[in-house]
């Protein structure tokens, strides 16, 4: 008797909990996606990945927060449009990952909605390589597309951005890397023997014969950097003991403007290293660069313990402020810029640079762990 009274008990019970359940009606929640990202400056942070889709990262040059991301392919490399409201990606998508046909192609971006406007075949000899800024770029006017190809040899593909197709095919035997001209179509690209030749492109894909510059390096002795940055008409190419190059290439010959070392009157062996070495900021004529101490061959992927802020006017470094491991440096564009750091551990930490204090770097924000592998990024806009 005992046992069945139990038993009604406990069925009163449930009775009893459904209906409070029933009486209480069930809203389900609410998911929605913000069609724009929040507005003001933008960080954008490639994370590269050899083993699924890579993706962009957008985070605000502000503050460093999330807003949202772009997702390219495998070996994905990236650019962002002069306005910044476009982003182009290349990518590859193998169909058995290890083996057997892949796709290449070249995304556009609309940077505001961070969705796919369009796509793009390319060759599928792009460059599956770490990502540099010398792996993808575009012409002057951003009519045209310039991709580095391997297969092993090096060649770069033009793509017509207008006619949404690839045009032309430029061999570009024993030089690697993309450096666009300032004016018009064509690029220049950096050549073993240590000189760098320019190709001139027609609208239709050919091109003229290249013509080269004087060696102006030994990659024996003091090789150059792959990633340059562009002040004006002028290239600026770091090599691995501290000797900085200006090159212009506006014009028909490559013309060597100037060279110096910055390091070698700091003691302590100070050499520059990592992957996105460099960062100029044309509205302070300053060019900042990640360096490591005692220096020695093949230390020149070493991650930077200190950025110099180097004037290009003086030729003189203003400021030497200490940094955690960074591979690679960006700068925004203002009077008073902000500067993003890269670690090979994928940390980002934003720095503010205070040019009435010689251009020190003052770190405010700092992400951890953002991703796979982080090495490109570029800051547009205005920051506070």
């Amino acid at each position: 008797m005992k046992t069945v009274l139990t038993a009604i008990a406990a069925a009163i019970g449930i009775m009893t909990a459904n209906a409070a359940f029933a009486a209480d009606e069930f809203v389900p929640e609410t998911l929605s996606v913000e069609k724009e990202i929040k507005p003001g400056p933008n960080a954008f942070i490639l994370d590269q990945n050899w083993r699924g889709a890579s993706r962009v990262n957008v985070f605000s040059t502000d503050d460093l927060t999330n807003k949202g991301l772009m997702s390219l392919g495998l070996t994905g490399n990236f650019l962002v449009s002069k306005d910044a409201k476009t982003a182009w990606t290349i990518s590859v998508f193998p169909k058995r990952i290890v083996h057997g046909p892949l796709e290449a192609v070249l995304q556009e971006h609309d940077v505001k909605t961070l969705t796919i406007r369009r796509e793009i075949a390319i060759s599928e000899k792009m460059a599956q390589s770490l990502a540099y800024s010398s792996l993808l770029k575009l012409s002057a006017d951003e009519k045209y597309a310039l991709v580095q190809n391997a297969t092993p040899a090096s060649s770069v593909s033009v793509v017509d951005l207008a006619a949404g197709k690839e045009i032309g095919e430029v061999p570009t035997p024993g030089c690697w890397g993309v450096y666009a001209l300032p004016e018009g179509l064509g690029f220049s690209t950096l050549c073993g023997d240590g000189t760098l030749a320019t190709f001139r492109v027609n609208a239709n894909g050919s091109y003229a014969a290249p013509v080269k510059s004087e060696k102006f390096f030994d990659a024996d002795t003091d090789a150059v950097f792959m990633h340059a940055e562009r002040a004006g008409k002028e290239l600026l190419f770091i090599s691995f003991t501290g000797n900085l190059f200006r090159i212009d290439n506006s014009g028909a010959q490559p013309k060597v403007k100037e060279k110096y070392n910055f390091a070698a009157a700091i003691p302590g062996g100070w050499r520059p290293g990592g992957y996105q070495i460099s960062a100029y900021n044309a509205a302070n004529n300053v060019l900042f660069v990640g360096m490591h101490p005692e220096g020695h061959e093949g230390s020149h992927k070493e991650p930077a313990s200190e950025v110099w802020a180097l004037d290009l006017k003086t030729k003189t470094v203003q400021y030497r402020s200490a940094v955690e491991k960074l591979s690679s440096i960006f700068v925004s564009a203002d009077k008073a810029p902000v500067l993003i750091g890269l670690s090979e551990t994928a940390d980002v930490t934003r720095y503010e640079i205070d040019p009435t204090a010689r251009y020190a770097a003052k770190p405010t924000h700092k992400l951890e762990k953002i991703g796979e592998y982080t090495q490109l990024g570029y800051a547009t806009g205005e920051a506070k």
